[in-house]
Protein backbone atom coordinates (compact mmCIF):
# COMPACT_ATOMS: atom_id res chain seq x y z
CA UNK A 1 0.00 0.00 0.00
CA UNK A 2 2.64 2.38 0.97
CA UNK A 3 4.23 1.73 -2.05
CA UNK A 4 1.08 2.29 -4.62
CA UNK A 5 0.49 5.77 -2.56
CA UNK A 6 4.35 6.58 -3.03
CA UNK A 7 3.90 5.85 -6.88
CA UNK A 8 0.69 8.11 -7.17
CA UNK A 9 2.68 11.21 -5.00
CA UNK A 10 5.84 10.83 -6.61
CA UNK A 11 8.09 9.91 -3.70
CA UNK A 12 9.67 6.71 -1.90
CA UNK A 13 8.28 5.17 1.06
CA UNK A 14 10.22 5.25 4.33
CA UNK A 15 10.36 2.40 7.06
CA UNK A 16 10.30 3.65 10.50
CA UNK A 17 9.89 2.78 13.82
CA UNK A 18 7.06 3.67 15.91
CA UNK A 19 5.82 2.88 19.13
CA UNK A 20 7.97 -0.24 18.43
CA UNK A 21 6.21 -1.31 15.16
CA UNK A 22 7.58 -0.84 11.97
CA UNK A 23 6.04 1.55 9.49
CA UNK A 24 5.75 3.10 6.57
CA UNK A 25 5.79 7.17 6.13
CA UNK A 26 5.17 9.02 2.42
CA UNK A 27 6.46 12.49 2.27
CA UNK A 28 5.96 14.09 -0.50
CA UNK A 29 6.67 17.45 -1.37
CA UNK A 30 3.58 18.30 -3.31
CA UNK A 31 1.55 21.10 -3.09
CA UNK A 32 -1.43 19.88 -4.98
CA UNK A 33 -2.80 16.28 -5.32
CA UNK A 34 -5.61 14.82 -7.78
CA UNK A 35 -8.03 13.28 -5.84
CA UNK A 36 -11.39 11.76 -6.46
CA UNK A 37 -14.53 13.13 -4.28
CA UNK A 38 -16.88 10.41 -4.29
CA UNK A 39 -20.05 12.81 -3.25
CA UNK A 40 -20.69 16.42 -1.71
CA UNK A 41 -21.14 14.81 1.65
CA UNK A 42 -17.87 13.63 1.71
CA UNK A 43 -17.03 17.64 2.61
CA UNK A 44 -18.39 18.85 5.90
CA UNK A 45 -18.00 22.01 7.67
CA UNK A 46 -18.50 22.34 11.20
CA UNK A 47 -17.73 24.51 14.21
CA UNK A 48 -16.46 23.97 17.61
CA UNK A 49 -15.35 25.98 20.82
CA UNK A 50 -13.15 24.20 23.47
CA UNK A 51 -12.97 25.27 27.08
CA UNK A 52 -11.38 23.68 30.23
CA UNK A 53 -14.37 20.91 30.44
CA UNK A 54 -14.29 19.90 26.51
CA UNK A 55 -16.16 20.32 23.74
CA UNK A 56 -18.35 23.53 24.80
CA UNK A 57 -20.36 24.23 21.73
CA UNK A 58 -20.47 22.10 18.37
CA UNK A 59 -22.46 23.55 15.17
CA UNK A 60 -22.71 24.00 11.72
CA UNK A 61 -23.03 27.63 11.50
CA UNK A 62 -26.76 27.67 11.99
CA UNK A 63 -27.71 24.48 14.50
CA UNK A 64 -26.17 22.57 17.35
CA UNK A 65 -24.71 19.19 15.80
CA UNK A 66 -24.09 17.88 19.83
CA UNK A 67 -24.67 17.48 22.32
CA UNK A 68 -27.98 15.13 20.86
CA UNK A 69 -30.32 17.14 23.07
CA UNK A 70 -29.17 20.34 21.68
CA UNK A 71 -28.54 18.58 18.05
CA UNK A 72 -30.62 20.59 15.40
CA UNK A 73 -31.56 23.48 17.39
CA UNK A 74 -30.03 27.24 16.89
CA UNK A 75 -26.71 27.34 17.66
CA UNK A 76 -26.82 31.25 17.84
CA UNK A 77 -23.92 31.49 16.03
CA UNK A 78 -24.09 35.08 13.77
CA UNK A 79 -25.29 34.52 9.72
CA UNK A 80 -22.05 35.75 8.24
CA UNK A 81 -18.53 33.97 8.51
CA UNK A 82 -16.70 37.54 8.85
CA UNK A 83 -18.81 37.97 12.61
CA UNK A 84 -18.26 34.12 13.22
CA UNK A 85 -14.51 34.88 12.96
CA UNK A 86 -14.88 38.21 14.85
CA UNK A 87 -16.21 36.30 17.78
CA UNK A 88 -14.00 33.36 17.44
CA UNK A 89 -10.99 35.83 18.08
CA UNK A 90 -12.27 37.67 21.01
CA UNK A 91 -12.44 33.70 22.55
CA UNK A 92 -16.69 33.91 22.34
CA UNK A 93 -17.39 31.74 19.33
CA UNK A 94 -16.32 28.54 17.69
CA UNK A 95 -14.18 27.95 15.46
CA UNK A 96 -14.38 26.04 11.62
CA UNK A 97 -13.22 22.89 11.33
CA UNK A 98 -13.37 21.55 7.94
CA UNK A 99 -13.02 17.78 6.95
CA UNK A 100 -12.49 16.24 3.40
CA UNK A 101 -12.80 12.36 2.90
CA UNK A 102 -10.84 11.37 -0.57
CA UNK A 103 -9.29 8.39 -3.16
CA UNK A 104 -6.40 9.58 -4.22
CA UNK A 105 -6.82 9.58 -8.22
CA UNK A 106 -3.25 7.87 -8.83
CA UNK A 107 -4.51 4.59 -6.67
CA UNK A 108 -8.17 4.69 -5.46
CA UNK A 109 -8.64 1.61 -4.22
CA UNK A 110 -6.18 1.80 -1.21
CA UNK A 111 -8.35 3.48 0.83
CA UNK A 112 -10.20 6.75 1.90
CA UNK A 113 -8.16 9.47 3.17
CA UNK A 114 -8.87 12.85 5.54
CA UNK A 115 -7.90 15.67 5.36
CA UNK A 116 -8.82 18.57 7.81
CA UNK A 117 -8.39 22.19 8.45
CA UNK A 118 -9.08 24.85 10.44
CA UNK A 119 -8.85 28.03 7.87
CA UNK A 120 -11.43 30.53 7.85
CA UNK A 121 -10.50 30.49 3.71
CA UNK A 122 -11.25 27.03 3.34
CA UNK A 123 -14.29 27.35 5.60
CA UNK A 124 -15.97 29.97 3.89
CA UNK A 125 -15.62 27.79 0.59
CA UNK A 126 -17.46 25.10 1.77
CA UNK A 127 -20.88 25.37 0.64
CA UNK A 128 -19.55 26.68 -3.17
CA UNK A 129 -17.47 23.34 -3.88
CA UNK A 130 -20.05 21.35 -2.29
CA UNK A 131 -22.48 22.93 -4.52
CA UNK A 132 -19.75 21.83 -7.54
CA UNK A 133 -19.60 18.45 -6.29
CA UNK A 134 -23.44 18.47 -6.00
CA UNK A 135 -23.49 19.24 -9.92
CA UNK A 136 -21.52 16.53 -10.78
CA UNK A 137 -23.97 14.17 -9.53
CA UNK A 138 -21.37 11.11 -9.10
CA UNK A 139 -17.73 10.88 -7.69
CA UNK A 140 -15.88 13.89 -8.78
CA UNK A 141 -11.90 14.11 -9.99
CA UNK A 142 -10.98 17.33 -7.97
CA UNK A 143 -7.47 18.91 -7.04
CA UNK A 144 -6.55 19.62 -3.43
CA UNK A 145 -4.03 21.86 -3.42
CA UNK A 146 -2.39 23.89 -0.64
CA UNK A 147 -2.19 27.95 -1.51
CA UNK A 148 1.10 30.27 -0.44
CA UNK A 149 -0.54 33.74 0.20
CA UNK A 150 1.33 36.78 1.02
CA UNK A 151 0.74 39.91 1.29
CA UNK A 152 1.83 43.28 2.94
CA UNK A 153 -0.16 44.72 5.84
CA UNK A 154 -1.19 48.50 6.36
CA UNK A 155 2.05 49.11 8.61
CA UNK A 156 4.38 47.40 5.98
CA UNK A 157 4.52 43.73 7.54
CA UNK A 158 4.64 40.63 4.99
CA UNK A 159 2.11 38.53 6.22
CA UNK A 160 2.50 34.12 4.71
CA UNK A 161 0.07 31.95 5.33
CA UNK A 162 -1.41 28.83 3.41
CA UNK A 163 -4.54 27.73 2.98
CA UNK A 164 -6.24 24.63 1.19
CA UNK A 165 -8.07 24.84 -2.30
CA UNK A 166 -10.36 22.04 -3.57
CA UNK A 167 -10.74 22.44 -7.20
CA UNK A 168 -13.69 20.34 -8.95
CA UNK A 169 -12.09 19.00 -12.40
CA UNK A 170 -15.17 17.19 -13.53
CA UNK A 171 -16.97 13.14 -13.01
CA UNK A 172 -14.33 10.56 -12.25
CA UNK A 173 -15.65 8.20 -14.53
CA UNK A 174 -15.22 10.49 -17.58
CA UNK A 175 -11.75 11.28 -16.06
CA UNK A 176 -10.81 7.30 -15.68
CA UNK A 177 -11.69 6.65 -19.50
CA UNK A 178 -10.00 9.29 -21.01
CA UNK A 179 -6.83 8.15 -18.91
CA UNK A 180 -6.95 4.43 -19.81
CA UNK A 181 -8.13 5.33 -23.44
CA UNK A 182 -4.68 7.54 -23.44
Amino acid sequence: MAESIASALGAEPQRRLANGLEQFEVVAEKANLRVVIENADRLTGQMKLWDSRGLAHHCDGRAFLSPEADAGHPCGCPPTMAERRARARAGQGPQPITTLLFHLAGCPNVGSFRFRSSSWRFAEGVQRIRTQLATVGDAALCELAIQTVEFPTQNGRRVCYHKPVVKVLGPWASSAALSLAA
